[in-house]
């Protein structure tokens, strides 16, 4: 499991550029996608507004920050894994 979380902390930097995420921003990232890849959209929106109430302001425009951060991951996400980061953003940011 180390070596896999290894592969994905390279790529993650790779895709990076001169963003320079710590460590501890990747493996978040790398369990973003992982947990979310194979929800449909209607799901995800779901949980996020459940969510949404337990957050306070910071906390979402600190998961705001990450998310635009993995937006910026060129080659990390496909089309559909874009989509769904816009949603939490939007979500995010009402």
């Amino acid at each position: 499991m180390a070596k896999d979380l290894n592969k994905i902390n390279k790529k993650l930097a790779e895709a990076a550029g001169s963003i320079n995420p710590t460590d501890d921003q990747m493996a978040q990232f790398a369990k973003m996608v992982g947990k979310y890849k194979n929800r449909s959209m209607e799901e995800i929106e779901a949980e996020v507004n459940q969510m949404m109430g337990t957050f306070t302001r910071a906390q979402k425009d600190d998961f705001i920050r990450k998310l635009q951060m993995l937006k910026q991951m060129q080659g990390l996400l496909d089309k559909n894994q874009m989509k769904k980061v816009d949603m939490f953003i939007r979500l995010l940011s009402q």
